[in-house]
């Protein structure tokens, strides 16, 4: 891989508006007030120690088991979301997409078994799979503060198993008076050698309105960041084979070489503004814009090993060779548009001894992909192979023809166009009264919350194989890509394809079959949830106690379709292409449970906290595991191929204990230890169900040889148990230390009775074994500065019903990062990141083979920043 060296000169787009910003900075100071010279010493008090501090205080006063990041904190290192930010956090680990972090999971559990909220809202999930959401979209700047909340209260939705994630916006009410911040930066990818420009902006500011305050606070955010990886990945699994020549081994029939190019540009906008009524008496209107859109082009290479012959020429355990096979280059080109908005009204009145809060929300998110061009050539009749597998197969062609790019047919276009709705509307009322228990004071609550939500797919392919001449990759070449993993050979050039087809497209011939198969995947899926719950929090000197019970009622409905690829008619359903077979189908799932919860908090002196907690709680599946039309069917003479859904899953369930102890020292440090179990029913695995499944729904009476299905399925019952460690400690010289620890342990029961192939006890699917943080600060004076690493063990991410040893594993991962901060007395602050410093890659396997390996760099962000505050 050809690797660059970095220097400060990759980033001097950047220096103008340093220049720029440090002069506007100057005058300011110039003209500064005693009231300016106050705020440098609010810099000052809110520096990394007061940070930790904050953190630790409100974590201490809770009355549940929380981890808490202020905005200020989350300043202090390079986290350019609310993903990465939150992966600091003790418990939590996050999934990444193209080596950004986007989803975020809780104490090595499945980031769907979370649940997340802005302003107390929940947050609906553009992409067209998940329940969980991809909190990349939401930029660091526009926050106030993160928490995790590890056990719930009534008073909270019941859908988190791993942890409800808490995500506060800026509020004008928190700062004094005007305040305004401004950020400016340039990023830097090594492996692409792009750069990666970023604004961001805060305000707020009170007004006097008749007598009454009000606060407005206002902040923007907007970056265009240019990067791209390198990946290996091996589609299906690897098998044992005996070979054409006696030879046996272990070896895989399709391996793709990708290399992505992209840009993703990420738009945050919100807009707050509370008015004080009153004493004690407040409204409020809260709102959040998040416009998020990834421009991907991606080239591979697909060595069809099994193209024609399906048993190789010779294998052993760490090569093959296949004669016959094909080799196929592809160019996808794709454009995503996401959106969220999310807006809330509100108030809160306190009444003497009774008191009422209450919130009308809004949310909606969608997700557009439009006119996506996935463009094959093949060469087929090579002889292919890899003379070593593991966790890099290096592929090889014996054939010289195999980088030649007129020996490469244009075989097929595939143009998409794909959009997804999520909608939902919420309205909670919570009311709230002071009484005495026993000669305690104490607080009666009680209220009720209402969830209106829909989601919509309108998913679209055409499928073109024939194109009015003989074109060859020649016509549409590009350079040899720089390709780290390997020999590439020639690409497709993406100006070039895309003139020929908008020039063409007219005369081009469809696939009637496959564009039937792939087009009929639309669905509605809605779910109503109304919940009511009544809860007491009672002080009992040194000791706290919060219980009660939550009762949930849902109501879940999905259409979809049915598609059946046959040669005979099936009754009821239409023929939309030759042999090509649709009906409509509907499932409903409607079920609700009690969930009382128990949370007990005591003082056991001015440094030592106890807490112990009993709650229930339920995750609903994803909605990719909900859908009730299939997302894929592919069939091939006697070779089938599905990914589908399954509406008729129950929800997971699960009964959740806590105990923990907190040492919290007089000066900055804390420590604390904690132990969990959950007990989950109905746990959700995805397999390969194809040695159980009915063949008939997707190819009627069709011979099947050979068949891969992919659909989520309940397991029986799955525990998970774990220990939670987090230490800080700060330090006169200016040092800061932080760490954190999670190891979990998980048995899963897949119930596949006592005839299944394999064994039916696995790891809790997405079940991380250990979890971990170390952060080193450094602050004196103007300097700050901190090195952080972040860990994630091994988890299983795919069972095979067949062969445990094929089970695909997502291998340990460990990033370091180091961000570095100068500031200066004027307002101005200078910061440079590092992130990915060991570069990291990711990893998955079966048996030690290759799932998916993928580069992709270091970055580097020099930037700086001007406040007020």
């Amino acid at each position: 891989m050809t690797k660059t060296v970095f220097n400060l000169k990759m980033l001097a787009p950047l220096a103008a508006a340093v220049i720029s910003v440090n002069a506007g900075a100057q005058e300011v100071s110039n003209t500064g007030t005693e009231k300016q010279g106050e705020l440098m010493e609010t810099i000052v008090v809110t520096a990394q120690a007061a940070n930790a501090r904050s953190d630790i205080e409100r974590q201490r006063d809770s009355n549940k088991v929380v981890a808490v990041q202020t905005s200020e904190a989350i300043g202090e290192l390079p986290d350019a979301n609310v993903t990465e930010a939150l992966q600091r956090m003790a418990g939590v680990f996050i999934s990444r997409d193209q080596g950004e972090g986007r989803f975020v999971g809780v104490r090595g559990i499945d980031p769907n078994l979370n649940a997340s909220t802005i302003n107390g809202m929940s947050l609906p999930a553009p992409e067209t799979d998940s329940r969980a959401v991809a909190l990349d979209v939401i930029p660091a700047d526009l926050l106030a503060s993160l928490e995790v909340f590890k056990t719930l209260t009534p008073d909270m939705s019941a859908d988190s198993i791993g942890g409800a994630i808490e995500i506060k916006s800026i509020n004008a009410l928190d700062y004094d008076g005007q305040t305004y911040k401004v950020t400016i930066e340039n990023g830097y990818s090594e492996l692409q050698g792009e750069n990666s420009p970023k604004f961001a902006g805060t305000y707020t500011n009170k007004f006097d309105v008749n007598g009454r305050t009000l606060g407005v606070a206002i902040a923007a955010s907007h970056q265009e960041r240019n990067f791209g990886s390198e990946n290996i990945e091996t589609d299906g699994v690897w098998e044992e084979f005996t070979a054409l020549d006696g030879s046996e081994g272990i070896t895989a029939a399709e391996i793709e070489q990708r290399d992505y190019t992209v840009t993703r540009e990420r738009t945050g906008l919100a807009a707050n503004f509370d008015l004080e009524i009153g004493e004690g008496q407040q409204v409020y209107l809260h709102s959040l814009y998040s416009d998020f859109s990834d421009d991907e082009q991606r080239q591979r290479n697909s060595f069809k090993l099994d193209e024609e012959n399906d048993t190789p020429s010779s294998v052993s355990a760490n090569s093959a060779t296949w004669s016959d096979a094909a080799l196929e280059k592809e160019l996808k080109d794709r454009y995503e548009a996401q959106e969220i908005l999310s807006l809330v009204a509100g108030g809160s009145h306190d009444m003497d001894s009774w008191g009422v809060e209450y919130a009308l929300g809004y949310s909606h998110a969608e997700e557009s992909e439009p006119h996506r061009r996935d463009t094959t050539f093949v060469q087929e009749g090579l002889e292919l192979g890899y003379s070593s597998a593991g966790k890099i197969p290096q592929m090889f062609a014996a054939d010289a023809s195999a980088v030649d790019a007129a020996s490469y047919e244009l075989d097929e276009l595939v143009i998409e166009d794909n959009y997804t709705d999520d909608e939902e509307v919420s309205l909670r009322i919570d009311f709230r009264r002071d009484i005495e228990v026993a000669g305690n004071p104490s607080e009666l609550k009680l209220g009720l919350h209402e969830r209106r939500r829909e989601k919509t797919g309108d998913l679209n392919a055409t499928i073109y194989d024939g194109f009015s001449g003989d074109y060859t990759l020649a016509d549409f070449a590009a350079n040899s890509i720089d390709y780290g993993l390997g020999s590439f050979g020639p690409s497709v050039s993406k100006s070039a394809i895309n003139a020929f087809i908008n020039a063409n497209l007219a005369s081009f011939e469809i696939d009637e079959t496959s564009t039937a198969l792939d087009s009929a995947r639309d669905y509605v899926m809605s779910e109503d949830i109304s919940a009511i719950y009544v809860m007491n929090d009672i002080d009992f000197g040194r000791t706290n106690l919060v219980y009660g019970v939550r009762y949930e009622a849902t109501e879940f409905s999905g259409q979809g379709y049915r598609v059946v690829e046959a040669g005979e008619a099936i009754p009821g359903a239409v023929e939309i292409a030759e042999d090509v077979y649709v009906s409509e189908v509907e499932h409903a799932n409607d079920y609700s449970k009690l969930f009382p919860s128990v949370n007990v908090k005591f003082d056991y002196s001015d440094n030592i906290v106890l807490r112990a907690a009993y709650t229930e709680s339920l995750s609903r599946p994803s909605f990719g595991a909900l859908n009730p039309s299939p997302a894929e069917i592919e069939y091939d003479e006697g070779e089938l191929k599905v990914e589908a859904g399954n509406p008729l899953l129950d929800p997971y369930e699960a009964r959740n204990f806590d105990a923990s102890f907190e040492y919290y020292a007089d000066a900055l440090g804390m420590f604390s230890v904690g132990a969990f179990y959950k007990q989950i029913d109905n746990f959700v695995v995805t397999a390969d169900v194809s040695s159980v499944a009915d063949y008939s729904v997707y190819v009627g009476s069709l011979t099947v040889d050979e068949a891969e299905i992919f659909q989520p399925m309940n397991g029986d019952k799955a525990t998970l148990s774990g220990a939670e460690l987090s230490w800080t400690r700060g330090f006169d010289n200016g040092f800061l230390l932080r760490a954190n620890a999670t190891l979990t342990d998980s048995e899963a029961d897949l119930g596949l009775g006592a005839g299944a192939e394999r064994g039916s006890k696995v790891a809790l699917p997405s079940q991380a074994d250990l979890v971990a943080n170390f952060i080193v600060g450094y602050e004196r004076d103007a300097l700050s500065l901190r090195l952080s690493t972040a860990y994630k063990g091994e988890r299983l991410l795919e069972v095979d019903l067949e062969d445990e040893a094929f089970d695909l594993y997502e291998d340990t991962h460990m990033q370091v990062d180091l961000s570095a901060k100068y500031r200066f007395e004027n307002g101005m602050q200078v910061f440079f990141n590092a992130v990915n410093l060991t570069d990291e890659p990711f990893y998955a396997n079966r048996r030690g083979y290759n799932g998916q390996y993928e580069e992709y760099g270091p970055a580097y962000v020099l930037g700086v920043t001007y406040s007020t505050f």
